[in-house]
């Protein structure tokens, strides 16, 4: 593991590992080595107990308190008013988070999967006002296409529609809704040719991008190339496909989805047990009882939903290849997810009352952001369909008869 993990704690004070120790030093230089951990070994690796998932909570603990201490509600909004993060982008980019899925080989963290969409899910939990998620994918595609990457934020450019096509070393296409462009110094966009993947790298200011926001104020682009040149062209990518991508980042804005609800619901849990109407507390009302219920039961639902397919995509041996195992849990996470950012808003909101409508009070920033993340990959209408097509032809596969046994067996494995 690399020490990048340790400079997220230097935003925190002086750190103490999981089993105790304290760092000998510590410094928010971005060399490897200047951190001066006793337990660890001069390449970076953690000893003496140290094991993948102690490493995984310490950055995911730091990240928190990173978050908590960078980005608040001023800061939301403010970047949506036009005002730059600028510290709080730096924050992130000296504590490597972008490199998480990065290996340690090419200059990242190394972490796995399971850590990156941990990250993921908190940064929605504080409405973050940079792409840290999609900078992470576009820098997890370079990993895996083995081209270079930088420490700098980075533009994902696809949407889930159809790629570019690459046509000898030029490619051509659109892409409607590219993120995280403004900040971007690399955009990084998936490539088809002959029915195989490769990843091309721009420069953005040499392509033809027209910038509009989502509902939620957070960037996006409308990227346009005639027969352009990329700066970096990897060869075809080996267990990557078209719809294994779309399920990938699906899943993003699922898990995008799930953290930004539990944060909905512990401000609606706060606000009603506070706000005080007709002499008593809100929260005592049976009526808003049920309101906060049924937040917590479709957040709940929508965390585990997350939770099994990234458990899944995590085990397999090739997580962009699109097959059947990946499939069932992604689609049927981002069902969920999207079908209760529909519901957690409303019932949230009418908690609320007007307080909640309000541009200084944050609940608006889930709110906008879940609707849009709910359209963004494909809807709830969308998977479900792709669910249930793909659960046909799995029995059509396997022959007729017990036709509600063979669709359990497929839906539940």
């Amino acid at each position: 593991m690399s020490c990048r993990i340790s400079w997220l704690t230097a935003c925190c004070g002086r750190p103490r590992l999981p089993c105790g120790a304290v760092p000998t030093r510590y410094s928010r230089a971005s060399s490897p080595v200047a951190w001066g951990y006793a337990e660890l070994t001069a390449h970076g690796r953690f000893i003496m107990g140290f094991d993948m998932e102690e490493t995984d909570q310490l950055i995911r603990d730091t990240a928190h308190r990173l978050f908590t201490d960078q980005c608040d509600a001023e800061t939301v909004n403010g970047s949506e008013c036009g005002e730059a993060p600028e510290r709080l982008q730096k924050a992130i980019l000296e504590a490597g988070l972008t490199l998480a899925w990065v290996p340690e080989a090419a200059g990242g963290v190394g972490g796995s999967l399971a850590l990156g969409f941990s990250l993921i899910r908190q940064a929605a939990g504080f409405a973050l006002p940079v792409p840290l998620a999609d900078t992470l994918v576009a820098n997890l595609l370079l990993a895996e296409s083995g081209l270079e990457i930088a420490d700098q934020w980075a533009a994902l450019a696809m949407d889930g529609g159809e790629l570019p096509v690459l046509v000898q070393g030029k490619v051509s296409g659109v892409v409607e809704a590219a993120s995280g462009m403004p900040e971007a110094e690399v955009l990084v966009m998936p490539v088809t040719q002959g029915g195989q993947i490769r990843i091309a790298v721009f420069t953005p200011s040499v392509v033809d991008v027209q910038h509009h926001e989502s509902l939620a104020g957070e960037a996006r682009s409308r990227i346009t190339l005639n027969a352009a040149v990329p700066d970096q062209l990897s060869d075809p990518v080996d267990g990557m496909t078209a719809d294994g991508l779309g399920q990938f980042c699906a899943l993003v804005r699922a898990c995008q989805i799930a953290g930004a609800l539990e944060k909905m619901g512990e401000l609606t849990v706060g606000y009603v047990k506070e706000r005080q109407q007709f002499g008593r507390p809100l929260g005592k009302f049976q009526a808003v009882q049920h309101k906060v219920a049924d937040i917590a039961g479709e957040s709940a639902i929508s965390g585990a939903a997350v939770e099994q397919a990234i458990r899944m995509i995590s085990s397999h041996p090739a997580p962009f290849d699109g097959s059947m195992d990946i499939l069932l849990p992604v689609a049927t996470a981002k069902v969920v997810a999207s079908e209760a950012a529909g519901k957690v808003p409303r019932d949230a909101h009418q908690a609320h009352g007007a307080m909640g409508f309000s541009f200084e009070y944050p609940l608006h920033q889930y709110s906008r952001r879940v609707w849009s993340w709910r359209e963004e990959f494909g809807s709830e209408f969308y998977w479900s369909e792709r669910l249930g097509m793909a659960v046909a032809s799995e029995i059509d596969t396997h022959g007729s008869g017990k036709s509600a046994t063979r669709a359990w067996d497929v839906v539940s494995r």
